[in-house]
C-alpha cells in the first residue's frame, strides 16, 4: 500500500485514465510491456553487480599455492574497478596478497579483507603445511557492490 496525502491507497485503485501520463510512462508508475529487456536490465546493473571468477591454483612450492580472483560483470566482462572483499579459508591455512590487490586486514590469516586492483584482480597466496584441500570463499563487506559469490575455490596440498 502507498501512503498519499495522509491516506492509504491500494495500487491499482485509481483508474489509469485518471492518472497523469507521466506517472504511467516513467514518472514513477507503470512501465509499458516489453520496454524492459534482459539486455537493458543487465546494462543497468553492470556497475552494481559483480561476479567472482577464480583462476586455477599454481604450485609455488610444496606448502604454497597462488591463485587469482577476477571480478566480472553480468555480461562476463572483466570489471575495471577496485572493490573490497572478504576472503576466508580453512583455519589450518593462511592467506596473503600477491602482486595484484592489497590487504586491508587479516594479512597472513585465514580471514582476509582485501581490495582488488583497479582491474578487479586479486592475487592470493595460500600457505598450508598439511596435506589437505583448502576451500576458499569470498563474501561482500560494507564496501562491496552486490556480489555473486556462489563459486569458491579449492586449493590442494599434498
Amino acid at each position: 500500500m502507498t501512503r498519499l496525502d495522509g491516506k492509504f491507497i491500494k495500487p491499482g485503485s485509481i483508474p489509469e485514465d485518471r492518472l497523469d501520463p507521466a506517472i504511467l510512462l516513467g514518472g514513477g508508475g507503470g512501465v509499458p510491456d516489453g520496454t524492459i529487456t534482459a539486455q537493458k536490465l543487465a546494462t543497468a546493473l553492470l556497475a552494481k553487480f559483480v561476479i567472482v571468477a577464480w583462476g586455477d591454483p599454481v604450485e609455488v612450492d610444496p606448502a604454497t599455492r597462488s591463485l587469482t580472483l577476477q571480478l566480472k560483470n553480468l555480461l562476463g566482462n572483466d570489471i575495471s574497478a577496485a572493490h573490497v572483499l572478504r576472503v576466508t579459508c580453512d583455519e589450518r591455512a593462511s592467506m596473503s596478497i600477491g602482486d595484484q590487490g592489497e590487504a586491508l586486514s587479516g594479512d597472513g590469516s585465514s580471514d582476509l579483507i582485501a581490495r582488488t586492483n583497479a582491474s578487479g584482480l586479486l592475487d592470493l597466496i595460500v600457505t598450508c603445511n598439511q596435506a589437505l584441500t583448502v576451500s576458499l570463499a569470498v563474501g561482500p563487506t560494507q564496501s562491496s557492490p552486490m556480489l555473486d559469490c556462489q563459486t569458491g575455490a579449492n586449493v590442494v596440498f599434498t
